[in-house]
Order: C-alpha cells, then structure tokens, then sequence
C-alpha cells in the first residue's frame, strides 16, 4: 500500500496487488477480494483471493492469558511464506499482541494484517483505540482490515483502519435491518446494508480529499462508543493523532465540544511554548480579546484598538507586543494572527475547560517577558477570568482596564488609553524600531513552521525585502523565501540555512537528487516533519532539494513503497 495524502492516522492509499489496483478505504468483496478465515486446525492454501488469510486460532477478546500463551506458541511455528494476510486476533492483553507482531513480522512479510474481535472490543474504549494504534505503527504499508458496522467507518479510518470486511453485513439484511444515516439500526426496512457501507466509503474518501474527515467523524456520533473512542484518542492519544495530521492550511471550524481536543489545537498550544519567543524591544504587553473575523487586525473590534494605542502612545506602538486571547486555540500571538485560521460558536459562554486551559498557556506566555514589563489587559467576560488565573500562576501582575459596555465602546477605549497614561510610559521608537517589527512579523512566522532560530536563518539583520505584496527575502543576491499573509516559500538556499541554523525538518538521502523523494530511499528524517511540511531534502550535510512533505518524518523512515516527499525545487 502506498499513502498518498493524510488526515490524522487516516490515509487515502493505493494498492497495487498482481496486476489490480485499488484505492483506499475500501470495502472487501466490493474492491478486494478476501478469503475466509483460515483455521489453524484445518489449514488451507486459498490461491484465488487478492488477500489470503494465514492459518489463525480465533481467540476471543476476553480469552484467559494462559489459553493465548499456548496458542500463539502454535502460532509462532505456522509457516507464512505462503500467505500475503495475516489474521490478528485481538485479546483483551495487548501485550501479547505486540509480541505477536513482532515475532511474525521480524520473519514474515505481508500486504494486510486482519484485524480480528473489532465488533467486541469496541466496546472497550481505550484498548480500541490502543490496539488500533499499536497495529497501525508496526509498518506503514500494511493494509488495515477489519470487520465493523457501516456507522464506524468513518472514526475507524480517522483512526488508522483502511479497509472493512463486509460479509458480515448480510446478517443484517438476514433479520430485515436496515441502515440510515440517521440511526444504526431500523428495523422493518428495505434491505441496504453493502449498500450503506458503500456510500459510506463514498464519504469518507471525499471527505480525506477534501481534508474534512475530522468534520465527518464529528456528524457521525450515533454510539456512545463514537463519542468515547474519539474522547480517549484526544486525551490520552493526542500524540498519535497529531504527527500525521498536516499542518493546518484552510480555516478549522469547531463544531463541536470534541472539535476542542482536535490536534490543530493541541499542536497550536505546543508551538506557543516550544517556538514563540516575545520580541527584544518589547517595553510593553498588551491583552486583546479575539474577533470573529480572521485576521484579526482587519476586524472593527482590533482596528479600534490599535487607534487607541497610537493616540495614546504614538510612534511608541513598535516597542509593544499584543497577545490575543481566544478558544480554543488559547493564546495567539500577534505575528501569528494569519495562522489562526479557525472559526467557532461565538455564544459568550465558555466551558471550565476552554478557560483552564487557556489560562495556564497565557501563564506560559507571560513568563517569556522579562518581569520589568508591564502587561495591561483591555478584556471582559470569559477572558478577564483568563487572564486573572494566569496571573495567579505565573505570578505576573496584570492591570486591568475599566471596561464597560464592551471593549470597543468610546469609555472603554478611554479607559485604555487612560490606563497607559497613567502608567507613565516613555515609548520612543525610531526608524530601527519600525524595520525591526516588520522583520520581526515575518520571523516569527518562518519559527511556526521550523522552530526558533528559522526565522533569523531566514531573514538576518542584512538581508533585503523587496515587493510590495508578495515579499520576496535576499541575503546579497541569493533569495532565501519568499512571505505572503502568513503564507511561505523557501528556496534550497534558505533551507540551508534552516537546517544550519536548527538541523530540523529534514529528509536524509544518499543519491543523486533528479525527482521526488521515495520512502525507501530514505536514510533518516526528522520526527518533527508532519504530512504538508516544507522540508529539505539533504545530502552529505546540503540541501539538495525543497518539498512538501507527504508522509510523517517517523513514516519516511518505516515505510518502503510510496512518495515521501514531493520536490519543488532542487539544485
């Protein structure tokens, strides 16, 4: 199987077997062709099949430890050489599935594994999640099937599961069930089950082009197994979600209470505190509600701020800094507003949850300021119960504004431009100042997406800007990157230098660079890469070529068929 794009663990793929080719997720019996299961006790050679089951003993979920023990030593002595599907069958230890996978995939090779007990152990949460998780990981290019109702599909493919047994589906049609997509199961209606699951495989795939499956998984939560399994893939299994979720382009909408934990939001808050550092000439620090409208500096609400500030501080406004508070993203800096693309349920109201977490990122934020800067909240409602936990645990003190009738009415606004006033300030700001900013907003950007440091390597104290729009950045006469609202572009001379500067986003090869970049001829990668980054491909130490990543840094090195990276631009 070779990946050809990602959301979360799931993954539109091709399979090519003997001559047929098919696209993933799929349906068995309708792309594919799978034989039955094959006993350990009556072994059978099936030939005819695309997948052919390797003998198996069908343990249950809840089989004692000293039944599996004995039977997976009858296993480990089945001969597999014949057999391109192997059959897992999941008990309720995952121990002893790991050592399962890992003694017969050390020995064996094969194109799927079948994952066996799914209608069962779905039930269990977090060992789902789990045991779907320890699978996926073993080998990148092994094909995922298992045996689920149609309503699963969708979070069982954002999960890592490529594909679905349908035989068991006409059981359904058996006893005059029928599916909708309103409810599992109705009874008394025409019989549709293959072809539910098919239009719902339709969905699913539309859904992963589009990049919209996270969205799909949302309106699917018919089960409280729905909403469990995805609760515990947020909390306890973020990480897994996240290293194959690409890096954000378009606009998040958080639907839902479960959109909160999406690994957008979780990767966001991880870069305000790995790769956010306040700029030097900060005298000043500012908090701001956010807008509904993105960015937020083209708002109503945020043009009427910064007119306050340069009344009540002129040329001053180049030594502040301003970080805007929000749900759920928590805080955003200023330099990064084009990057928090994301709309939400503007309702006024803000769960415990949104202002804990909020709260103690902010409480984060605040200690990367020397602690001689004042920092000045012009906030109201959810956001000043925000700010005054914050303080609380990074003990910074906060002054706060008089607010009334919202921050952007006329006292409100007085009040703001009253509380610098009274504060003192001596901001004076000079030509430096300016370009420093305006370097700075472009830096910082350039750190979201490399991490600290990418920025300068990028965009020193000697290089150009020049465009108006579409800005394009020079050091002497070598072009480094270009920069657009947010949006960037980085030639192999300015990879270099990244990768100089920070030795991250990289993709180690040891040939000679003449197209994209395939998963086995990769040496190493970094663990920081996720699917859609701008990489560098690197040899002998050079940047040899710039690409888009399509696999995760950790998938580059596991898998062995597929594109790893496609080129844009090489030496």
């Amino acid at each position: 199987m070779e990946i050809v794009k990602h959301e979360g663990p799931g993954r539109l793929g091709l399979v090519k077997l003997n001559g047929k080719t098919f696209e993933t997720p799929a349906l068995a019996g309708v792309d594919f062709t799978l034989s039955p299961f094959n006993s350990y006790f009556y072994p059978k050679e099936f030939g005819e099949y695309d997948f052919n089951l390797a003998p198996s003993i069908p343990l249950s979920f809840y089989t004692p430890r000293e039944i599996v023990e004995k039977a997976l030593s009858r296993l480990y002595n089945v001969d597999y050489s014949k057999f391109n599907a192997l059959y897992v069958p999941v008990v309720r230890n995952l121990e002893y599935i790991e050592e399962f996978l890992d003694n017969v995939l050390s020995q064996y090779s094969f194109d799927a594994l079948y994952i066996g007990n799914a209608k069962i152990f779905v039930k269990d949460y977090r060992r789902f999640v789990q045991a779907v998780r320890l699978i996926r990981e073993k080998d990148p290019n092994l094909l995922l099937i298992t045996d689920l109702e149609p309503f699963f599909y969708p979070l069982a493919v954002y999960l890592g599961i490529d594909a679905f047994d349908t035989r068991s589906l006409k059981l359904y049609d058996f006893h005059k069930k029928g599916f909708t997509q309103f409810s599992p199961i109705l009874w008394e209606e025409k019989e549709n089950s293959l072809e539910f699951a098919k239009e719902v495989i339709k969905l699913v795939k539309k859904a992963l082009e589009e990049g919209k499956l996270r969205y799909l998984v949302e309106n699917f939560f018919y089960t409280q197994a729905h909403a469990g399994i995805l609760r515990i893939a947020d909390k306890e299994n973020w990480d897994y979600l996240e290293k194959y979720t690409p890096i954000q382009r378009d606009t998040v909408y958080f639907i839902s209470d479960a959109s909160q934990n999406r690994p957008e939001v979780v990767r966001w808050r991880q870069r305000v505190v790995e790769r956010f550092k306040p700029p030097e000439n900060a005298e000043v620090l500012f908090l701001f509600p956010c807008s509904a409208k993105k960015p937020y500096s083209h708002s109503r609400s945020h043009t009427l701020y910064r007119k306050a500030l340069k009344e009540a501080l002129g040329n001053g406004i180049y030594r502040i800094h301003e970080l805007i508070l929000t749900s759920p993203f928590g805080v955003v800096p200023r330099e990064w507003e084009w990057l928090a693309k994301y709309d939400i349920v503007v309702t006024g109201h803000w769960s415990e949850e949104e202002i804990t977490s909020a709260a103690e990122l902010l409480a984060n934020a605040l200690e990367k300021y020397p602690k001689r800067i004042p920092i000045i909240a012009h906030l109201d409602e959810a956001y000043v119960d925000v700010a005054k936990i914050a303080s609380e645990v990074s003990g910074r003190e906060i002054i706060f504004t008089p607010v009334k009738n919202g921050t952007t009415s006329r006292e409100s606004l007085e009040g703001l431009k009253k509380t610098i006033k009274e504060l003192g300030l001596d901001l004076t700001a000079g030509k430096e100042d300016r370009t420093y900013r305006f370097y700075e907003n472009i830096r910082k950007v350039f750190d979201f997406y490399f991490g600290l440091g990418a920025g300068e390597a990028v965009l020193p104290e000697d290089a150009r800007i020049i465009g108006s729009k579409m800005l394009r950045i020079l050091i002497g006469n070598e072009q480094t990157g270009t920069y657009q609202d947010g949006v960037i572009s980085v030639t192999p001379f300015g990879m270099q230098r990244i990768y100089d500067a920070t030795k991250s986003y990289y993709v180690k090869i040891d040939f000679d660079l003449r197209g994209d970049v395939f998963a086995v001829g990769v040496n190493e990668a970094d663990g920081k890469i996720r699917p859609d980054d701008i990489v560098g491909v690197v040899r002998d130490e050079q940047v040899v070529g710039v690409g888009k990543a399509v696999l995760s840094g950790e998938e580059m090195v596991k898998a062995k068929r597929g594109v790893a990276v496609k080129v844009r631009k090489k030496l």
